[in-house]
């Protein structure tokens, strides 16, 4: 037999990948995620394309009954742990063509990042994340994980399984919404020089058991196939909604929740194709038709446009 060598010193950073990657597909929800997305793959994949959205009712399902109630009770917790902030001005703005738009919609409702930043002061804010709500950042990675695999075929080109960007997000009644945006923005520009916007999959968790529909908060989304381009959906508890970054205006209709047990809960994230000059299919003169501002002036100007688009 051949002796086992003893392992000295800090792990290398692929091996560091290959323990968190072996630890991940080890945990059981992981798992309850990568047997839902094998299920629903083929079903998710011809929304998509017929419609350019897609949604899933009971995600997670009777089986994993509690893991919906963990992952809104955990955000709760966080929120009340001071966590979440409401979202800058300038995250709230976003840009068509030349055209950048200022929302003005940040009131009554907060965010936390769960993807940490690079910065150093934010290493300690995300390990304490974590053990607040250790359900949350399992089930988005591992929905990270099963998406990319699953979504790659209809995305067109491979979707990064260890990149993506994902939040929280409270609508804490008091008419909290979100106004008209795109969430691609074709591309910034940097010192380095242009860099292409990756985002092409929006993933949408909502967590509210407590949902009726008088208290609002409706997930509209504009640009999508249907007889009058655009589309309705209730945040009902345990129901995930995926549409295309690139193509889709959406927006969220006024939350009137009076207590915390009404507020609505959702997680948020973008998948990330790692081509975007192959794989995203951005063109702004498909916007026009939402934000009518947009009609008569040339896309190559710069200008900005406040309040709602």
């Amino acid at each position: 037999a051949v002796p086992r060598r003893a392992a000295f010193g800090p792990m290398s950073a692929k091996q560091a990948r290959a323990k968190k990657e072996e630890a991940l597909n080890e945990d059981p929800i992981a798992q309850r995620v990568a047997r839902v997305v094998k299920i629903e793959k083929e079903g998710m994949e011809n929304q998509l394309r017929q419609y350019g959205f897609c949604e899933v009712n009971g995600f997670l399902g009777s089986e994993g009954r509690k893991l919906p109630d963990e992952i809104r009770e955990q955000m709760v917790k966080l929120f009340q742990g001071g966590f979440f902030e409401q979202e800058s001005e300038s995250d709230s703005s976003f840009k068509i063509g030349g055209y950048r738009f200022t929302n003005q919609d940040r009131e009554h409702r907060f965010r936390a990042k769960i993807f940490g930043s690079p910065e150093e002061n934010q290493a300690r804010t995300i390990e304490r994340q974590f053990e607040v709500a250790p359900t949350v950042t399992k089930f988005v990675r591992s929905l990270v994980k099963s998406l990319s695999g699953a979504m790659r075929e209809v995305t067109g080109g491979p979707i990064s399984s260890e990149i993506a960007m994902a939040e929280m997000v409270a609508m804490c009644g008091e008419g909290a919404q979100f106004q008209r945006r795109v969430n691609n923005v074709e591309g910034w520009n940097t010192e380095r020089g242009y860099v292409p916007d990756p985002r092409k999959l929006t993933v949408i968790y909502f967590a509210n058991p407590n949902y009726r529909r008088e208290l609002g908060g409706d997930l509209q989304l504009e640009g999508v196939v249907t007889p009058t381009g655009c589309v309705s959906i209730a945040p009902v508890h345990d129901r995930l909604v995926m549409f295309w970054a690139d193509k889709t205006v959406w927006s969220m209709r006024p939350c009137q929740a009076t207590m915390i047990s009404e507020h609505q809960f959702f997680v948020q994230m973008h998948l990330l194709v790692q081509d975007p000059g192959k794989n995203i299919d951005y063109d702004p003169n498909r916007f026009t038709r939402w934000f009518p501002q947009l009609q008569d002036v040339p896309f190559q100007e710069r200008v900005v446009v406040p309040g709602r688009g």
